[in-house]
């Protein structure tokens, strides 16, 4: 006799994904975090943090870090997660899509006319929060395999 309990036929790992909704805020949580300790740890060694926008020079704060770290993964997987409910596809694309994203942002800082230290700063804070949509989408399309 066969069972088609998981747990009786030892086809089971052992891991249990977390919802959608887990993975959005947690990973929004992770980008956050460790983008303002990458800005704290940029302060501490010297980078003046200011951008000129709009001509005028513009300092970036933990606000500011804050907030763009936790609305951009928001937004990239929300949307690809929406797509993905109309083609599964869209899981791989998003993950494309914001690894590309992130490179080609973190490429603004050294365009930019600002110090080394500000450039330093910035360009892994950008590539984590691509890092951090890359692993949360992948987490998603996992869970509906």
């Amino acid at each position: 006799m066969t069972s088609s309990n998981p747990a009786a036929t030892g086809t089971t790992t052992g891991r249990r994904t977390p919802p959608t909704w887990q993975v959005v805020v947690g990973s929004a949580l992770v980008a956050a975090i460790v983008d303002v300790i990458i800005l704290l740890i940029g302060d501490a060694a010297g980078a003046s943090l200011v951008l000129e926008l709009n001509g005028e020079p513009d300092k970036i704060g933990a606000g500011d870090v804050i907030f763009i770290s936790v609305v951009a993964p928001v937004l990239g997987i929300l949307v690809t997660v929406l797509l993905a409910r109309w083609k599964p596809v869209f899981l791989r694309v998003g993950q494309v899509v914001a690894g590309a994203v992130a490179v080609l942002t973190a490429i603004g800082p050294l365009v930019q006319d600002t110090d080394g230290g500000t450039a330093a700063t910035l360009i892994p804070m950008h590539l984590f929060v691509g890092v951090v949509v890359v692993a949360a989408l992948e987490v998603v399309r996992r869970s509906r395999a």
